[in-house]
């Protein structure tokens, strides 16, 4: 009863409904737990403080938004969480970073333009998953219509990575930074991992 909704993903108002959809919460909440272990570190070298340290920095400095963005299409709903968790826990008193998310590539183009060259009031959180769980080689097209045949062979994933490399080096040419959230894979523990990290690195940010 005192948890309050923007953290109550880790209670059964947000596992009831994962059950529901087919989502092993066993292994949401192991994954939440094994990063409670790994994040209780009194060290600057912990991921969290880190973050939570560099959105600080950043505020300070001007940057007044954050833009979680990801190269994940399933990621989409996560960023409405993410928004709601920073954005109820910070936005109070006249102060707080505004929390926005974008999903890439196809958020690139009605965003991209700003974010490089516009008002430079914002900076970038990215979370990149290095394995998917699905990748496909690209095919040989035998007209070549589209000049792409120096892609085949290749699997999606090279693309995927080469746009996440050309954004963030066209957006830090700009003058918006990212800090990047790498991860091997995604799966339920690492989903459960997430949420804790980011539940804890509002608390200290806040």
């Amino acid at each position: 009863p005192d948890v309050g909704g923007r953290y109550s993903v880790l209670t059964a108002v947000g596992l009831l409904p994962m059950a529901v959809a087919g989502i092993d919460i066993m292994q949401v909440m192991q994954g939440a737990f094994s990063a409670r272990k790994t994040y209780d570190v009194r060290s600057f070298e912990n991921p969290v403080w880190l973050y939570a340290a560099s959105r600080n920095l950043l505020y300070r400095s001007g940057k007044a938004i954050e833009l979680l963005s990801s190269f994940e299409p399933g990621f989409k709903m996560f960023g409405g969480w993410w928004q709601q968790l920073f954005g109820e826990s910070e936005g109070k008193d006249g102060k707080g970073i505004f929390p926005a998310s974008a999903q890439f590539t196809t958020d690139l183009h009605s965003l991209g333009q700003y974010i490089q060259d516009g008002e430079r009031h914002l900076f970038e959180t990215v979370i990149y998953v290095d394995d998917t769980g699905c990748d496909i080689d690209i095919p040989y097209s035998d007209d070549n219509g589209d000049n792409l045949n120096y892609l085949a062979g290749k699997p999606l994933s090279f693309v995927r990575e080469m746009a996440f490399q050309g954004t963030l080096a066209a957006h830090k040419d700009g003058g918006a930074p990212s800090i990047v959230i790498r991860m091997d894979k995604m799966d339920v523990h690492d989903l459960g991992e997430l949420f804790y990290f980011f539940e804890l690195s509002c608390g200290i940010s806040g």
